[in-house]
């Protein structure tokens, strides 16, 4: 028999070779707590992915709480767009440019991204979420992973929930 499900606590930060913190921002580049956010808000999230030694396949997976979505940058016709936001957040943009990032994904309820993270080089990685649905809930985690040494991994700190008003 098998049982699969979700945890009732989020699981507690670890680090194994591998590093990774969430930042959210505004559009001016500063940082925010997503603790209450009004619907239609935009908010920048960081990725910093640190290593203690190269890893070329890291897979970075950020779930989205339910009352955000992601602004897809690879649609022409997105109704925000990275290009277009504030100078404060150009340095961390232009970061994310100089990354070996080999694939990324816009998915429904996730960010996905592989990149290879070299032995103490941080990697930036920057993508724009909307809170759309009111509501209160759950943040999970965000997580990286090599794909071929899965002990070697990471969960980062998350905030307990986000609230999403009118």
């Amino acid at each position: 028999m098998n049982i699969t499900g979700y945890p009732l606590q989020a699981p507690h930060p670890s680090s194994e070779v591998l590093k990774i913190k969430r930042t959210y921002m505004d559009l001016n580049g500063n940082p925010i707590s997503i603790d209450r956010l009004s619907s239609g808000d935009l908010v920048a999230v960081r990725l910093d992915i640190q290593a203690d030694r190269n890893v070329p396949d890291a897979l970075v997976v950020d779930l989205l709480p339910a009352g955000l979505e992601l602004e897809n940058q690879n649609l022409a016709a997105a109704s925000a767009s990275l290009a277009d936001s504030a100078p404060n957040l150009a340095e961390a943009i232009q970061d994310m440019q100089q990354a070996n990032i080999r694939h990324t994904e816009y998915r429904d309820d996730r960010f996905v991204s592989q990149v290879a993270v070299e032995e103490y080089r941080p990697v930036t990685l920057v993508y724009l979420a909307r809170a759309v649905t009111p509501g209160k809930y759950s943040v999970p985690a965000p997580q990286v992973e090599s794909m071929y040494i899965p002990s070697w991994r990471a969960t980062g700190v998350t905030p307990a929930t986000l609230e999403v008003v009118r």
